[in-house]
């Protein structure tokens, strides 16, 4: 379609990749082609298979060599120096759909229609919104508390969205001054729910066996 994009390689699922990321070069052009299966089904939705070139990009991280993939070819107006903190805009985003999944586990839903299923994402959705807009105004709250202190402190957003769906109805169903009064209360709920920021940490990113999280209709939350 030629959208310009940038994304992360797996190393080892693509001979190609691990032979960049083995080799200590900061670049290379090279042209991927299509395995069988690839073909196949490219032919099913009526995409081209022809071969296509590709720019690899090397980021050395601390724990370990990180390999990006982009269509970006010119060297002059996109050094390879500029894609690891291109890259790393990503971050939030990626944090976020991590925090649906696991947190607000946006998968779970309590019954199997149609019907089911869109009010508990909607659901999920309004709350994991409304939580991270109180986030905002709990966090200045929390600074101004801690600031004296030695470490910095963030919100910690699962204990948040656990609080918010126990006020969840009252904040959509309350109005006026009361709204307002709930609104300040609950902010004040939340800035006390901190953790911490330790900064220089890293870890190694789990590989984890399960190729599917497994929800039963039966399990309740615990947040």
């Amino acid at each position: 379609m030629g959208v310009p994009f940038c994304m992360r390689a797996k190393v080892n699922r693509g001979k190609a990749f691990k032979e960049f990321a083995d080799s200590g070069e900061r670049e290379a052009i090279i042209t991927l082609a299509p395995g069988k299966h690839s073909i196949e089904r490219c032919q099913q939705k009526g995409l081209s298979s022809e071969p296509i070139r590709l720019r690899l990009v090397r980021v050395d991280l601390p724990e370990g060599v990180e390999v990006l993939i982009t269509n970006l070819f010119d060297q002059e107006h996109y050094p390879a120096t500029a894609f690891k903190n291109l890259y790393h805009l990503r971050w939030k985003i990626e944090e976020n759909y991590k925090r649906l999944k696991q947190w607000v586990e946006i998968e779970n839903f309590s019954g199997k229609s149609a019907r089911s299923v869109r009010q508990d994402y909607y659901a999920n959705i309004l709350a994991s919104n409304l939580t991270a807009v109180l986030v905002i105004a709990a966090q200045i709250d929390s600074d101004i508390r801690t600031r004296k202190l030695k470490n910095r402190y963030q919100i910690t957003f699962a204990q948040a969205f656990s609080k918010m769906k126990h006020r969840i109805i009252a904040l959509v169903e309350f109005s006026g001054r009361a709204l307002q009064a709930l609104i300040t209360e609950t902010i004040h709920y939340i800035s006390v729910t901190v953790e911490a920021i330790k900064d220089g940490r890293s870890f190694s990113r789990p590989q984890s066996k399960m190729k599917n999280k497994i929800y039963y209709m039966a399990y309740k939350r615990a947040l």
